[in-house]
């Protein structure tokens, strides 16, 4: 009896705390404006039923897409910790791709998709915001593999994008894995540990060798990342400990997100489940095969301890871009997630592009 009140008073110490998180921050991020929009649906998609969330105060607002990260990593139910302020000005929709969250969620047979099919889906859900919010263009914000899709797709739809926002720009992936193992490898050096410096080496020769998605040795990846994270990560980045906290304090928090997310959280789980679109991101994509003329104002977002999409690559890339307006803002003591880590700063940032734009 005294074993099964002392697990009940354990229990109650961590759920009480997070239960009443949920009910706080689900009253402060209800949006009660006469125009205000806060939706969590299944829009039909590329003839499949796929989550999207729209949330904004005021629904006559410029609209913003938001193209998650991953492949295969949706953080919707993070929304709360960093978009309210941006809900204020914006309309902004944010989208669960095709084979992954909740739109796999709904459709379990609809995996593995094509870099075709999410553009296809991306320009159907863009064409369903314009109609409803009867806007000409939209604004359209990629964070990392949303970075790949989002260029791919304003080069086939410029007219339909009113400005784009990259945060964690992908330049060359697998080009910025080897930069950062490098770097790493430079200061595990410099601190006297031979040991992580010549693994970090081996990976980036046996990177270097590798050709397709086949030949990728994902257990190297995996511990190469680890160790080049132990000296290029920086503690000020939001830490997981904060996430987990963050997360399952959110009102948008369900089960289903939870699985998913422990599922993605296994880097073979995404390249068997997202295997074409690893494939492409990793292997096929090079932003410079676009070119670097926009025919819309550009903007680039990243921490300066972004070494998941190597900032000094974003910045190579970013001096030569010609468009209407550009501009590339680095926050300090940010990592590939600036959102996450000084969500106030991310909003200001890109508030102030986008305020610059109307001008």
């Amino acid at each position: 009896m005294g074993l099964v009140l002392a697990v009940l008073c354990v229990l109650a110490a961590v759920l009480v705390p997070i239960v009443a998180a949920r009910f706080r921050n689900a009253a402060l991020t209800h949006i009660t404006a006469a125009h205000g929009v806060q939706e969590r649906a299944y829009i039909t998609l590329g003839g499949i039923e796929q989550y999207v969330q729209i949330r904004g105060e005021d629904r006559r607002n410029p609209v913003i897409l938001w193209l998650h990260g991953g492949p295969g990593f949706p953080l919707t139910y993070m929304t709360g910790h960093y978009q309210a302020e941006l809900e204020r000005d914006y309309t902004v929709a944010v989208w669960e791709q095709r084979g992954c969250g909740r739109t796999l969620h709904r459709n379990p047979n609809v995996s593995n998709p094509t870099i075709d099919e999410l553009l296809s889906d991306v320009d159907e859900l863009v064409d369903h915001l314009r109609k409803r919010f009867d806007r000409d263009a939209i604004i359209l914000v990629g964070q990392s593999w949303g970075t790949v899709l989002a260029t791919d797709y304003i080069r086939r739809h410029p007219r339909k994008v009113a400005a784009y926002i990259g945060v964690g720009q992908v330049t060359e992936f697998l080009q910025g894995k080897i930069l950062a193992a490098q770097q790493a490898a430079d200061r595990a050096r410099a601190k006297g540990n031979i040991r992580d410096a010549t693994a970090l080496i081996r990976g980036v020769e046996c990177l270097r060798a590798t050709k397709c998605l086949g030949q990728l040795d994902v257990k190297m990846l995996e511990n190469m990342v680890i160790t080049s994270m132990k000296y290029l990560r920086n503690k000020a980045e939001m830490s997981g400990v904060r996430q987990m906290w963050t997360a399952l304090t959110s009102p948008q928090m369900r089960g289903v997100d939870v699985k998913w997310f422990l599922f993605a959280s296994n880097a073979r789980n995404i390249i068997e489940s997202q295997r074409n679109l690893v494939d492409y991101m990793y292997f096929r994509y090079r932003i410079e095969d676009s070119g670097r003329r926009y025919s819309m104002p550009v903007c680039f977002i990243q921490g300066d301890s972004d070494w998941i999409t190597p900032t000094p690559m974003v910045r190579d890339y970013y001096e030569n871009v010609v468009a209407a307006r550009k501009a590339m803002v680095v926050i300090r003591d940010a990592g590939h997630t600036p959102f996450l880590d000084h969500p106030q700063r991310f909003c200001a940032a890109v508030r102030e592009f986008l305020s610059n734009c109307r001008r």
